[in-house]
């Protein structure tokens, strides 16, 4: 008789699948709840750009043909609006598929990469499901990444580090003057990649400007993603900027046809709306000062934030976590080093006023 997981191998058995937000529906399900408030997967609480979906929306009748190949409308726009080559960007279904793909192309047999921990998940899972590991390396107290303990954990073998900056699942960044001190000691053989899904939302004044590094350190890859400030989670488009021929490497490995002709479109328009994205910007800035001001007022501990999500310290992260579902509202908990915690995504006005009051009652009750 097959055996499935010995064919499989010990990394794929062993391997721990990403576990997701929990989806509005499953919750109306589960709890008969009418009314639910998802705050827990960092989505955009606008959505998209009404361009956006009147752009989709035209498109639908073409979608029996397959999309460009090499996404050449949408490589056109983002060029343009970010001022990088055409043939510096790769495009994937999300920037999970580009984690894969640079993995793919650049992780051989022997080779692993690093990470400072906490954060996403995805880099250890698709390592592994690749036959490596990514080490994780401890931050400090403070969740700010330990520079000297990461060098230190870039030994031979070792092939790309991971840097989440806005982190997820924390909101901390890093700096430019750190960065610009790591890309100095770090070996010029070794990937660096600066994960900055959340970037749009970052306003602090030493962030450092990538567009720039990248060509100075051509060991450098940015990922950046439309699921957040563009509101096209659902979509599944991201891409990175890299040196011309680390992205020709990429494109011998990457499928055909891997990014959808809706994706595209949608992409392709909602990064040259503005005024949309500044309205995107302004709510989550708003919110995120009454949450701080909220939190301080319940006296919870909360770490500052670069991102669209809070991490706050609610002493029993599993426990609030779970009455504030029966309650209709959901948030994340993290678990393992983060118990203490829960992940919230600061949403409209309306839900962060709903959020808090649930939070309140579930703390005093």
């Amino acid at each position: 008789m097959i055996n499935y997981s010995k064919l499989a191998g010990s990394n794929i058995e062993s391997l721990v699948p990403y576990k997701p937000g929990k989806p509005i529906e499953e919750l109306k399900r589960e709890f008969g709840i009418e009314n639910v408030i998802k705050l827990a997967s960092n989505e955009n609480p606008l959505g998209p750009s009404p361009k956006v979906i009147e752009a989709v929306s035209a498109a639908l009748p073409e979608i029996s043909r397959y999309p460009a190949g090499d996404a050449y409308l949408l490589r056109q726009a983002v060029s343009k609006k970010i001022n990088v080559p055409p043939d510096q960007l790769i495009f994937g279904s999300g920037s999970n598929e580009i984690i894969e793909l640079l993995l793919r192309t650049f992780v051989k047999s022997g080779e692993y990469t690093v990470s400072p921990a906490p954060s996403f998940s995805v880099y250890s899972i698709i390592s592994q499901a690749m036959g490596t590991k990514c080490e994780w390396v401890p931050t400090k107290t403070s969740f700010e990444v330990d520079f000297d303990k990461l060098l230190t954990a870039v030994k031979p073998g070792v092939r790309v580090v991971f840097l989440a900056s806005p982190n997820n699942p924390t909101g901390c960044y890093v700096n430019s003057t750190n960065l610009k001190i790591f890309m100095q000691k770090v070996p010029d053989n070794v990937i660096v990649v600066m994960d900055e899904a959340y970037r749009e939302f970052a306003d602090a004044s030493d962030f450092p400007d990538t567009l720039n590094w990248y060509k100075e350190h051509p060991n450098m890859v940015l990922m950046r993603t439309f699921s957040k400030a563009y509101g096209l989670a659902g979509l599944r488009i991201g891409y990175c900027i890299a040196d011309k021929v680390c992205c020709e490497m990429m494109n011998r490995v990457r499928q055909p046809f891997n990014t959808n002709m809706l994706a595209q479109i949608a992409a392709s328009t909602a990064i040259n709306d503005d005024m949309w994205l500044k309205k995107v910007l302004n709510n989550n800035a708003e919110g995120k000062k009454y949450l701080y001001g909220e939190f301080e007022k319940l006296r919870i501990k909360y770490i500052k934030t670069q991102a669209n999500f809070i991490l706050a310290d609610v002493k029993n992260g599993e426990q609030v976590f779970a009455k504030l579902l029966r309650k209709g509202i959901i948030v994340r908990f993290m678990g393992r080093e983060l118990g203490s915690y829960i992940r919230v995504t600061i949403g409209s006005p309306e839900e962060n006023k709903l959020f808090l009051k649930a939070l309140a009652e579930t703390i005093e009750g």
